[in-house]
């Protein structure tokens, strides 16, 4: 069996489908999410009629919730754009420093996970924060505007798409990316999605599209109608056959804010393409745009806009030759390049990260991997059962030439090994592509601690920042705090690190059945020097909301 789909649930975690009617039934009721289901298919071979399609369904996915590969909730059919203002009295100023203050503004317990955020080039104040959302009962991308550096925040919907096919509006959106350029305008993705099972009209529908929407006012609000970047049907009748070429996933966006660089506004969207098999026998290439994926592979993708409201590129391949890609984070050197950063899944003894640079309107991948590591899981089952491939994921910032992506490992190389994940940052000389890899956890080697959802930033003073979950603190392992470490020395040593949760938390109480917790969480610097870091947090005990914290050390 092709080792990448023999290990989908572990790398790619294939979005569910059907994981059992009367099961499923039974978790949403007691959860309180009795509703028809989400998911997709990546990773699938074709599907020609209903009996193979359920029996590779329940072969293949395990874990009942989110379009990801954890249980999520029907995404119901109609449209979502609802809006709400409004800046709750959450903290008084003087205290912001070490505040933890909520950025969703609502009040009820569904589950908050996954968070994109930016800050705008151009004014420090300006703050948006976007996660998953669940609190219309599916899964829905939610943003959050402050003016005011992170004390206050609005609570705004995300547009929805209308797919074509369903002449319907997408029934859930997941994966968010937010970005600002350097004249107010800010710049949200997503996917939007189906999870159509009609039994009654014998019809399926799990296309997926990758969708940007613009914002406005330092991002107080965004455009009503979205920018479809990629679209990928998957569809076709239960007594016949089943289309489904290929599946989008994990789109985020950068914006080119280099004063200067020839390309000062591009907006750029990158994501991953699963590749089912196209052709009447389900074994040609997928075409996208001017990219050839072959089957039963997946690539990273990209198109670019020269500025706002301004039309995308033609959707072009990142990865080169390589066939086993997933997680992307892209930045922009001091000359306008960008630089896109994934990994490779190729060999099931290590995960490869690769750079990829564009340069005379084509992208090149250096031969050389970034980081080459091992990531076997947070190895937590007696307390955490939720998705965490996105662990390995590059999260990444720039100062000038230099990258810092932060990712989780057990094993850099052929170096020491331990049975839980650290935190690294792989430091990276864009010009050369000359590479080192740092700990930046400062616990004890080998003390069986979790360090999780890693994210990069540089402040403007070339001080390296990284977020992300640990549980150092918990001798049972159970509560996590989210932690911020800073490096004064190029990334080489995160003297400086401690939570910026003011509270630790069990991951596992916000989500029915511990299903989900996000795949990553990101921590941004704004020109003022102030790093804004957002995590899900379910100090309460009953529900997972989002907090923020600024943090000036």
């Amino acid at each position: 069996m092709h080792w990448f789909t023999q290990h989908a649930d572990q790398i790619r975690r294939p979005r569910n489908l059907i994981i059992g009617g009367v099961l499923l039934l039974l978790v949403l009721t007691a959860t309180v999410l009795a509703r028809p289901f989400s998911g997709r298919a990546a990773g699938s071979p074709p599907f020609h009629d209903l009996t193979s399609y359920i029996a590779w369904v329940q072969s293949h996915h395990k874990a009942p919730f989110d379009r990801d590969g954890s249980l999520s909730s029907n995404k119901g059919g109609a449209a979502f754009i609802k809006k709400t203002q409004g800046k709750a009295p959450l903290a008084a100023a003087s205290s912001a420093a070490a505040a933890n203050i909520q950025v969703n503004q609502d009040r009820n317990p569904w589950p908050k996970a996954e968070l994109g955020a930016a800050v705008n080039p151009a004014n420090g104040s300006d703050y948006v924060v976007m996660e998953n959302d669940f609190r219309q009962n599916f899964d829905h991308e939610i943003y959050h505007t402050s003016t005011d550096g992170g004390l206050h925040f609005t609570d705004d919907s995300a547009t929805v798409g209308v797919d074509g096919f369903a002449n319907a509006p997408y029934n859930f959106q997941s994966d968010p990316g937010v970005a600002f350029d350097s004249v107010g305008h800010s710049y949200i993705s997503f996917i939007s999605g189906n999870l159509i099972f009609d039994f009654i009209n014998g019809y399926l529908n799990q296309d997926t599209e990758v969708d940007m929407v613009q914002g406005f006012a330092n991002g107080q609000y965004t455009n009503i109608t979205p920018t479809p970047i990629d679209f990928q049907p998957c569809n076709g009748l239960l007594t016949g056959t089943i289309n489904c070429p290929a599946i989008l996933d994990k789109p985020l966006i950068t914006v080119d804010n280099v004063p200067g660089s020839p390309n000062e506004g591009s907006i750029y969207v990158y994501y991953t393409l699963f590749c089912n098999g196209a052709g009447p026998t389900g074994t040609d290439p997928c075409i996208d745009g001017s990219a050839t994926i072959p089957p039963f592979s997946s690539a990273i993708l990209e198109s670019h806009s020269a500025g706002a409201g301004l039309p995308f590129s033609t959707v072009a391949l990142v990865s080169g030759s390589f066939t086993q890609e997933q997680f992307s984070d892209m930045v922009v050197d001091s000359h306008g390049t960008p630089h896109m950063f994934f990994d490779d899944f190729t060999n099931p003894l290590a995960v490869n990260m690769y750079e990829s640079t564009f340069s005379g309107g084509a992208w090149t991948v250096n031969a050389t991997p970034v980081a080459t590591f091992t990531y076997n899981g947070l190895n937590n089952l007696n307390n955490w059962q939720f998705r965490d491939a996105g662990a390995a994921a590059p999260g990444c910032g720039i100062s000038k030439d230099t990258a810092y992506c932060a990712f989780s490992a057990q094993q850099i190389g052929s170096g020491k090994i331990e049975s839980t994940p650290s935190v690294y940052v792989a430091k990276v000389n864009t010009l050369t592509g000359a590479s080192t890899t740092h700990r930046v956890n400062n616990d004890a080697f080998g003390d069986g601690k979790d360090h999780f959802f890693a994210w990069a930033t540089v402040a403007p003073s070339g001080a390296v920042y990284v977020g992300w979950y640990d549980n150092r603190n918990d001798p049972f392992n159970v509560k996590v705090e989210y932690f911020v470490g800073k490096s004064t020395n190029g990334g080489s040593s995160f003297a400086t690190q401690k939570a910026v949760s003011t509270a630790s938390f069990n991951p596992c109480t916000g989500f029915p059945g511990c299903g989900f917790f996000g795949d990553y969480t990101q921590i941004v610097s704004g020109p003022d020097g102030v790093v804004h870091a957002a995590w899900s947090d379910t100090r309460d005990g009953a529900s997972m909301q989002v907090f923020s914290a600024r943090v000036t050390w």
